[in-house]
């Protein structure tokens, strides 16, 4: 013991005569300067340091003033800082005794904690000049109106770029024209995935996403780095929150409840979040054309949990996060009339079908994920990664229908039908089963060089399992004479296969922090058609040294998306072993605009695209099933511009609205008309969020969601000469308004985290307030003179939601 006291103090002395002789002989010179924001205001508290040198800093006056001696005749990079604001960083150099006066401007930076993990004491923040990212807090998701917190609806209402969806009752999206299909959904960097053979939004149930239990989301709608995985177009991180304090939500409204409970140790080492959601529809799907007895019943139970398992010491920092979901969904109809006015040329129709029979749906899904983070040194982190998804599907159906049409005299048929046209049947029969198995082990390493260089490496193997038992046909008659059986599948298809990939990506930040840029290559191996994909990806950002924040960027990139079941299948279910995979180069020019007015933060996103695909797996889209051709057979591209304008437009509050216009056409093979629209050729786009409050009491709120989607092109089942040749009368519609308020209860308590009920919201949701008939499909029938009408199928109408949520 005594030892290493002598050891120390004679260090100590050591470095104390060292230090005065530098003093002694040094050649040393000033720099001084003021430090402004943006608009000009001045930042206090900011560090202005020389170089690496922790010892030689100076922190900015209240009028953002500094003074720092440096040495002289040599070249040094002086750095600024501060945590609101982006750091930036200057090489001078300075003659002995020089005075040299430097201002610099530091913009309001909007970052995020990539994954709340420290390294030493530096945060790893990722910047917002990555082109086509949007940010959006959960606390903002989870005040957007959409009944049950449907994420996907909240999703598509924040305004990300290109996202569309049609039906409010699925958490199906698409993505500058791309399917559902091609995008790729993270929790915490574990790929999700959702039920294959769902038909109809209704039968979806819950996505896997709790709102309850995130922290912020990050969404890409293109061009996203090398270290994401291989899809066409988009890629979405969740972020699930992890708690250092006691807390939860408890939930209840006319569509379901759910219970989310949150925690963390004493020591603040360990936390965990559970959710659990229970949703039952039947009152909203009282409200669609078909009428009858529906049982939905859908729950879920998910959990993310975090240890630090580190020891005393400074580095080898060793954390486990662990995320697990159990899913049970059960949905049964027992349908018995429809009646539905339609127009054409001719006038005004009716359809009126009477039913008899049962559909049912069963699936149970697992997904979980465990994850080891090591933090080796200041520089190095790893991160293993293990997942796994487990499927079993079930569908059931024995339905008989009849159908008329009929002229009527007006829209409301107040003198009733006048002539019939048409009279047939239908029998539907489905004995489907699907059971998928996915596991995956995969490695992320991120080591920093330096201030400005950060290099990323990867890899993955992806295990499959996939068996589909098919047994569904239909028989159509018309006057009581069988027409033809439609629609036959049987089939039993076994699949298991193996997938690798693995990427390699270094970015690099310039000292003065005008220019970002991130260049990557990401490779991946199929076992089953063993072809071999290499994709480059580029990303670059330059903000100019101008008055106002701004920055402007540029990605592009090879994208590919090897097949997965669904792609492979035919329309006969038979399997294409050789199929290969789609590919898509990405162009993407952007700007990101921060900006005060009325005194408060703005942000404007404005960004230009083209996509250009190859290999291209065609598909015609029902309700939100996707049936594949099962070939390459087709080209594609897609084009257009998406603005985000976001901000306070009221203060302490955050609202957007979001604008899309795009164009999307493939051309197929043996196809003589060229070009044709794509299925999700939804030309412009636009959605709201509005959040208000009353002046002078905040507890009483109103939240508004409106969104518009131009219609998308459709054509007659089975025809390939007519796919997508029609268009109008589908746009898509809707406006949601939520109203709440919130009471403060125990105010006299000093401290208010010792409360274990901290306050009440009650609330009102009028959904569809406009009442649209916004339609997702059409049921095509026939007429005694074999004319083909396509009668639409309509979502769900107005409908009034009570809500209550305790916070605890």
């Amino acid at each position: 013991m005594f030892k290493k006291l002598s050891l120390s103090f004679c260090s100590l002395l050591f470095v104390f005569f060292i230090g005065i002789h530098q003093n002694s002989t040094a050649q040393t010179a000033t720099l001084r300067g003021v430090l402004i924001d943006s608009v000009g205001n001045p930042i206090r508290s900011a560090i202005v340091q020389e170089g690496k040198n922790k010892q030689n800093f100076y922190l900015t006056n209240e009028k953002g003033g500094y003074i720092l001696t440096l040495p002289s005749d040599s070249t040094i990079t002086v750095f600024f800082s501060h945590p609101n604001f982006s750091p930036r960083a200057f090489e001078i150099r300075l003659t002995e005794n020089e005075i040299k006066t430097l201002d610099a401007r530091l913009f309001k930076q909007i970052y995020r904690l990539k994954e709340v993990e420290i390294s030493g004491n530096k945060e790893q923040k990722e910047l917002r000049d990555k082109p086509s990212i949007v940010f959006v807090k959960g606390e903002d998701l989870r005040e957007i109106p959409v009944g049950y917190g449907e994420f996907t609806q909240q999703l598509v209402a924040s305004g990300a770029l290109g996202i569309a969806s049609n039906n409010e009752l699925s958490s199906d999206y698409s993505v500058r024209g791309g399917s559902f299909d091609e995008n790729l959904v993270y929790v915490n960097n574990i790929e999700i995935y959702r039920p294959f053979i769902a038909r109809a939004g209704q039968q979806e149930g819950l996505s896997f996403v709790n709102t309850n239990m995130v922290e912020d989301i990050e969404f890409s709608s293109g061009g996203w780095e090398a270290k994401y995985g291989d899809k066409l177009s988009s890629s979405l991180n969740i972020r699930y929150k992890k708690p250092v304090d006691f807390g939860g939500t408890l939930e209840a409204s006319l569509l379901g409840g759910s219970l989310t409970l949150e925690g963390a140790s004493k020591n603040k080492k360990h936390s965990a979040i559970i959710g659990a959601r229970y949703k039952s529809t039947e009152y909203l799907l009282s409200t669609l054309q078909t009428q009858g007895e529906y049982k939905p019943r859908f729950g879920d139970v998910q959990s993310y949990l975090s240890f630090d398992i580190s020891g005393k010491e400074k580095y080898g920092k060793t954390y486990i996060d662990a995320i697990l979901s159990y899913g049970a969904n059960r949905y049964s109809v027992f349908p018995s009339t429809r009646s539905t006015n339609f127009q054409t040329g001719e006038g005004i129709n009716n359809l009126t079908i009477a039913f008899q029979g049962k559909e049912q749906l069963d699936y149970d899904t697992f997904q979980g994920g465990l994850k080891l983070i090591h933090h080796f040194n200041s520089k190095l982190t790893s991160n293993l990664i293990t997942s796994a998804m487990i499927t079993q599907e079930r569908e059931r159906s024995n339905l008989e229908s009849g159908y008329r049409i009929s002229d009527l005299e007006d829209l409301g048929g107040i003198n009733g039908n006048v002539t019939e046209k048409g009279l047939g049947g239908e029998f539907q029969y489905s004995r489907n089963t699907l059971k998928g198995n996915v596991f995956i082990v995969e490695n992320r390493n991120e080591y920093e060089h330096n201030h400005f260089w950060k290099s990323e490496l990867g890899f993955q193997v992806k295990f499959e399992d996939i068996e589909d038992n098919l047994n569904e046909y239909k028989v159509k008659d018309s006057a009581d004479y069988v027409i033809a059986v439609e629609d036959q599948l049987k089939a039993v298809n076994d699949i298991s296969s193996q997938r690798y990939s693995a990427y390699l990506q270094s970015t690099y930040l310039s000292p003065n922090d005008l220019h970002r840029i991130t260049v990557g290559l990401r490779g991946t191996y199929w076992s089953i058609n063993q072809e071999v994909n290499v994709s480059p990806r580029l990303q670059y950002a330059f903000r100019p040294e101008w008055e106002n924040d701004v920055i402007f960027s540029f990605a592009t990139g090879v994208y590919y998306q090897p097949p997965f079941y669904r792609e492979m299948r035919r329309p006969d279910g038979t399997l294409n072993l050789d199929l290969k995979a789609q590919g898509s180069m990405h162009f993407i020019g952007g700007v990101d605009y921060n900006f005060e007015h009325w005194g408060r933060p703005f942000k404007l996103i404005s960004e230009v695209y083209y996509k250009k695909m190859w290999n291209v797996v065609p598909y015609d889209v029902d309700n939100i099933r996707i049936r594949y051709s099962g070939e390459n057979e087709a080209e594609a591209f897609a084009m257009g511009i998406d603005t985000r304008l976001s901000g306070e437009f009221i203060p302490g509050t955050q609202s957007w609205v979001g604008l899309s216009v795009m164009s999307t056409k493939e051309k197929v093979d043996g196809d003589p008309r060229g070009y044709i629209r794509r299925p999700t050729d939804q030309r412009v786009t636009f959605t709201m969020f509005f959040q208000d409050h009353l002046p002078n009491n905040p507890t009483m709120r109103m939240n508004l969601r409106f969104m518009y989607g131009s219609g998308l092109p459709f054509g007659p089942p089975n025809n390939p000469e007519l796919r997508n040749s029609f268009s109008g009368g589908n746009d898509y519609m809707r406006l949601d308004v939520g109203f709440q308020k919130i009471i403060a209860l125990n105010k006299q308590v000093e401290n208010p985290s010792e409360e274990f009920l901290k306050n009440i919201s009650l609330g009102v949701e009028i959904l569809n307030v406009l009442g649209n008939n916004n339609v997702i499909s059409h049921t095509w029938v026939s007429t005694f003179d074999g004319t083909q009408y396509a009668v639409p199928n309509t979502l769900s109408q107005r409908f009034f939601n009570v809500k209550m949520i305790l916070h605890l």
